[in-house]
């Protein structure tokens, strides 16, 4: 038997595994009839990865998807190969649009044999493969110095609700009416932005310096007990949508970078 028919035969037999009303009914053009809900189990895996494959990467070995953990070559190497088959489909697929979940969560659990989604009532943890948890940040790094963030930092994100830095937030707020700066902005809540920031460490070097190391400490408690997963999402980058850091962050870091809705948002060198 030619090798070519024998994998083919051997694809109708594992064919005949899967739930056949689920594919018709999630097997769309653009879009699938796929929910959060079904991102957070294993049970439809196979049907949602082969139905992603048909429709946009006809080509595709689905024996290369990751069967492993978090692996950034891994996760980089077969982006790559997803977006040499179809560049748009590819873009489609890293920032899938559905009710529940956040820019990237899809493709991790489309890319990935073991990736369930926790979905958003999930604290922390977006990401589940096996045993491990990450919380995924689609952010975009500065690749050089932008205003106020230093050349290679991110930022646009929160540490996530195992970390409370609402008072930290409110500490600096009271030091900023003391000092005659106003809060401000659309959001809810306390609000400074970064040229504000920069007004009171000009004016108070020392006591921004303190909040800065009470931050740093925020963060250590953050980084040291959470996976971070950070991925491009400048759709412009021939590296959208790939792995930029996972693993640990060193809390000397990370810095203050804006605060909104009465929290703190970091930038972080990677």
């Amino acid at each position: 038997m030619r090798l070519k028919k024998f994998i083919s035969l051997q694809e109708e037999i594992e064919l005949m595994d899967l739930d056949g009303d689920f594919i018709k009914k999630a097997l769309k053009l653009r879009t699938f009839s796929i929910t959060s809900r079904d991102l957070q189990s294993l049970t439809h895996k196979k049907e949602i990865q082969f139905v992603v494959r048909t429709t946009w990467f006809p080509q595709l070995d689905l024996s290369s998807t990751i069967s492993g953990g978090l692996d950034k070559t891994k996760h980089n190497q077969f982006l790559s190969n997803l977006k040499s088959i179809d560049r748009t489909n590819a873009a489609d697929l890293i920032h899938y649009s559905m009710s529940g979940i956040g820019p990237g969560e899809f493709m991790f659990y489309f890319m990935y044999d073991k990736c369930t989604i926790g979905g958003g009532s999930s604290k922390g943890v977006d990401l589940k493969i096996g045993n491990q948890t990450a919380e995924l940040k689609s952010i975009q790094v500065s690749k050089t110095a932008r205003g106020r963030i230093p050349q290679g930092y991110i930022n646009g994100f929160f540490m996530g609700g195992a970390v409370d830095t609402s008072r930290l937030a409110n500490k600096i707020a009271a030091e900023m009416k003391k000092n005659g700066i106003e809060t401000g902005g659309s959001g809810s809540g306390v609000e400074f932005g970064g040229a504000k920031l920069d007004k009171l460490k000009e004016l108070q070097p020392g006591k921004y310096a303190q909040f800065e190391r009470e931050f740093g400490q925020l963060a250590k408690t953050y980084f040291d007990k959470e996976t971070v997963v950070f991925i491009n999402n400048k759709k412009t980058d021939s590296t959208y949508g790939e792995i930029l850091h996972v693993g640990p962050v060193d809390s000397r870091n990370v810095k203050i970078d804006v605060i909104t809705q009465g929290k703190i948002k970091p930038m972080v060198k990677i």
